[in-house]
């Protein structure tokens, strides 16, 4: 399957067909919030008892580009929900504005809760991808403090420690104080398809996607920099098994912070794996299958079922 093709422009923003054991077995839906703002997810639902995974997307993206992984994680006998992040995607909300980063481990945590009422005896994972891994760590921090815990173990897939951006020095400063002031006005920090990908079919899909937010309001990018700069402390206080991946062709995340991250990890059980030919969206390498085979095969041997 690897070598098939992932993307055709008739759909937009999508790597992959949505593809289950059973047609069935894969469903779309959404999920209101609290607050009302309902959150776009995508569901690959596998047996009651076998082992869940939430993926959690980066910065900009949405989970129109996991198609592939989720097909491919689900025909290894996962459940696997992807969710957009509120702002992006399919998911309502400001797109890429928030006054308050907390809102994204809350939004999450609600799906978790929801995906755990419906899954009761499914071991429950978190996987998050660059920005999505500042979440699950934020995330895996506050189940540590939980009397039951909802998580049966955390994923940081190229996780935003730190970042090779080049930003100056009066960029950042007027970045902080219009964010700290709630600045709607947008702000393109991260690079484009370059620091992504290789794959020049994922760079075609890429250039052709409307759902990929490409710019982050001030407020944003201050918010969730000031989640990222407390990502060792929650670190520290995380306890649940943990697998950290790095690929060594990454552009966009810096591979000595991850490693000093996973150093600081407070899990008794952790994992770190590096793989040397993937960029950071490793979700389009064509040869994606042995880090496939590498989650699901961590996940089983997490579940506590035998799954």
């Amino acid at each position: 399957m690897a070598t098939q093709s992932k993307y055709a422009p008739e759909r937009v923003g999508d790597w992959g067909v949505p593809a289950a054991t059973q047609p069935q077995d894969y469903t779309t839906d959404t999920l209101a919030m609290p607050d009302g703002v309902k959150l776009f997810y995508r569901c690959w639902r596998a047996s009651e008892t076998a082992p869940t995974l939430a993926l959690l997307h980066g910065l900009g993206a949405h989970t129109g580009w996991f198609i592939d992984m989720g097909n491919e994680l689900h025909a290894r006998g996962l459940t696997v929900y992807a969710v957009d992040h509120r702002g992006f995607g399919r998911s309502e909300g400001a797109r890429g504005h928030v006054r308050d980063g907390a809102i994204y481990p809350r939004d999450i945590t609600t799906l978790l809760q929801h995906i755990h009422a419906q899954q009761p005896a499914s071991p429950l994972f978190i996987l998050g991808h660059s920005m999505g891994g500042i979440f699950a760590l934020h995330i895996a921090s506050n189940d540590a403090a939980r009397a039951q815990p909802l998580l049966a173990g955390v994923i940081l897939m190229n996780p935003w420690i730190d970042d090779q951006t080049k930003v100056s020095p009066g960029a950042v400063a007027r970045l902080v104080v219009s964010g700290m002031l709630g600045s709607a006005r947008p702000f393109k920090a991260a690079g484009g398809t370059e620091t992504m990908t290789t794959n020049p079919e994922a760079i075609a899909m890429l250039d052709a996607d409307p759902h990929w937010v490409r710019a982050q309001s001030a407020s944003f990018l201050y918010q969730i920099t000031r989640m990222r700069l407390g990502v060792i402390k929650r670190a520290r206080q995380t306890r649940a098994p943990a697998l950290v991946i790095q690929c060594e062709q990454d552009l966009a995340v810096v591979s000595a912070a991850t490693r000093r991250m996973y150093d600081a990890l407070g899990s008794a059980d952790k994992t770190w794996k590096t793989y040397a030919g993937f960029a950071h969206d490793v979700e389009f390498e064509p040869e994606r299958a042995v880090l496939d085979d590498d989650i699901a095969q961590w996940i089983k041997a997490h579940s506590g079922n035998g799954a």
